[in-house]
């Protein structure tokens, strides 16, 4: 017979109470399937294997996206390692990046309004870190192919 029958739909969150950084924990609404420890969790629990799921979930939707943005093949894994290509790729995603991303929409806003009209090139910033000659180029992913092909072009 089948356990997940016999569970009650609604209830109060199971997960670990004394780690939920939650101020209302307990919560009470509709408890999702037992996870690997066995405990039944409300959307929105705070504890560490709830936020730890939901991190891995974000991480591999945004990898599954920037893969297909990139018209990546080989292996449909979320482990970047195994994809195919010639070029080695880490996808990054939450709040890790959010910095970046506001200092790349703060360039990229900063471009725009001394862009001239009718120029149609793709925007690259370039972060160049103190103590090294080397920078790192950022790019959105919508604009990379565009970017490709240009450096292609002046080959």
């Amino acid at each position: 017979m089948n356990d997940s029958i016999n569970l009650e739909r609604k209830g109060e969150c199971e997960g670990n109470r004394e780690k939920c950084s939650l101020t209302n924990c307990p919560i009470f609404g509709t408890l999702g399937r037992p996870s690997r420890d066995g405990k039944r969790r409300i959307r929105g629990c705070n504890d560490p294997t709830a936020r730890g799921k939901r991190n891995r979930t974000k991480g591999d939707s945004k990898a599954r996206i920037a893969r297909k943005k990139l018209g990546i093949g080989g292996v449909n894994s979320r482990h970047e390692e195994l994809w195919g290509g010639s070029v080695r790729i880490e996808v990054k995603a939450g709040a890790q990046v959010s910095p970046i991303a506001t200092r790349f929409n703060a360039a990229l806003k900063q471009s725009e309004a001394s862009r001239s009209v009718g120029d149609g090139r793709i925007f690259v910033m370039v972060a160049m870190p103190d103590d090294t000659k080397d920078g790192i180029a950022l790019v959105k992913l919508s604009d990379f192919k565009t970017l490709l092909e240009a450096l292609e072009l002046n080959n």
